[in-house]
């Protein structure tokens, strides 16, 4: 089966994920392109949440694509693809949280170079979404990666749990003390509902 094969509208159906990942654990390293094309602009928009640096969030990216291509073994075929993924990329993402954090504070090296999810069309639509990120940089990097996960890759809490290695209760009351302390803090920017 070709790449060209498996696109349904331009994506690649999640089920034919995991026949690529066994093609590609296979030897097959040529379907390792699709696997990053379907996954590189939802993984650098989860990076980006997470890190609240664009660069930090390209290298995050890239880093969990070589991880995935030198571990492809560890992915077990009989499990969603998804939320393996985006533990990768979490842990990836704390990775270079770990690294930055020893070099310098993390909140003051935020650049926040893109809105929310698309670029919005008006000036208090652009200054929402960066008062967003930056009430997102406020949170823990714990409450962060719940609020990235659930809200711009809307996984479902068993997908969070099985992406994190949490229950899915944690997952229900990780999330809700995140938003609420996401609440309290875009309240003290200002910001009402």
């Amino acid at each position: 089966m070709e790449e060209k094969d498996l696109k349904i509208n331009g994506q690649i159906p999640d089920r034919d994920v995991i026949e690529l990942m066994e093609k590609f654990a296979s030897g097959d390293k040529k379907v390792f392109s699709a696997i990053m094309k379907k996954f590189r602009n939802k993984s650098l928009n989860f990076a980006y949440r997470y890190l609240g640096d664009f660069d930090e969030a390209e290298d995050a990216t890239q880093d969990c694509f070589v991880k995935i291509y030198f571990n492809c073994h560890k992915f077990d075929p009989s499990r969603p693809f998804e939320p393996w993924f985006y533990s990768v990329l979490a842990n990836c993402c704390r990775d270079r949280l770990r690294r930055r954090n020893r070099f310098a504070d993390f909140i003051e090296r935020l650049k926040l170079s893109r809105s929310w999810e698309s670029s919005p069309d008006t000036t208090i639509d652009r200054d929402y979404a960066g008062l967003f990120n930056k009430a997102l940089q406020r949170l823990t990097p714990a409450k962060r990666e719940i609020i990235a996960l659930r809200f711009t890759q809307d996984m479902s809490y068993q997908e969070i749990a099985g992406a994190l290695g949490i229950s899915q209760g944690t997952v229900m009351s990780r999330l809700f003390r995140a938003k609420k302390d996401l609440e309290n803090i875009l309240k003290g920017m200002g910001v009402s509902k």
